[in-house]
């Protein structure tokens, strides 16, 4: 939501922490769900890739969405939604 809100305002570093935070959140919720303490953030979406309970291709969309995100709206909007069906794969795990 607050990404979202943001895209138009010229000020990327701001959209990127909160996209950090939502992919932080989504990592606590597949490590909990695969019953594995997520104790760094260092390389728990290559991790999260081994497990068995997760969204498909998740760490190649995941770095697909972080290497997409720009100052371009078009490209900044297209990662959300991206971002926004990872969340709905995931409510649904």
């Amino acid at each position: 939501m607050f990404i979202e809100d943001n895209i138009n305002k010229n000020d990327i570093s701001y959209i990127m922490g909160h996209l950090f935070r939502c992919i932080s959140c989504l990592n606590q919720v597949i490590f909990a769900k695969n019953e594995i303490y997520c104790t760094n953030e260092k390389k728990s979406v290559a991790m999260i890739n081994e497990f068995p309970i997760k969204s498909k291709n998740y760490k190649n969309r995941i770095d697909n969405i972080v290497s997409s995100l720009s100052m371009d709206e078009y490209k900044t909007k297209q990662s959300i939604e991206e971002l926004r069906k990872i969340i709905e794969e995931t409510n649904r795990l």
